[in-house]
């Protein structure tokens, strides 16, 4: 039997929006760490693009990124993953792994300029 739990080798940081109280006695939102969370991440497509009229280049990579269900109790669209060289994991959308049940499916991007 496939024992998907024995991939989860990749160590992420989750970060999303979180609210706090600001100075004002406000409820405000800004981006903080969340947690650390162990997934599998699965490279899918790159492409290499070009600013108009500029000489400067982007290129896209696009992943999948499965974490288990218990790992993240409530996934938001605003939430993104960091590796520990700083890249930024931004979700496109993620959905539950149809066949268990047990696993999330965020489908990422990273843009470099």
């Amino acid at each position: 039997m496939y024992n998907m739990t024995n991939r989860l080798r990749n160590r992420l940081e989750l970060w999303g929006m979180v609210e706090f109280e600001n100075e004002l006695d406000e409820i405000d939102r800004e981006e903080q760490k969340i947690k650390d969370i162990y997934c599998n991440i699965l490279p899918r497509h790159g492409e290499v693009n070009e600013f108009d009229n500029t000489n400067i280049e982007y290129v896209r990579t696009l992943q999948t990124i499965i974490v288990r269900k218990k790992s993240i109790d409530n996934p938001q669209i605003d939430m993104f993953f960091k590796d520990n060289k700083g890249k930024k994991y931004e979700v496109i959308d993620f959905f539950e792994d149809y066949k268990n049940r047990q696993f999330w499916e965020f489908k990422t991007k990273i843009v470099y300029e």
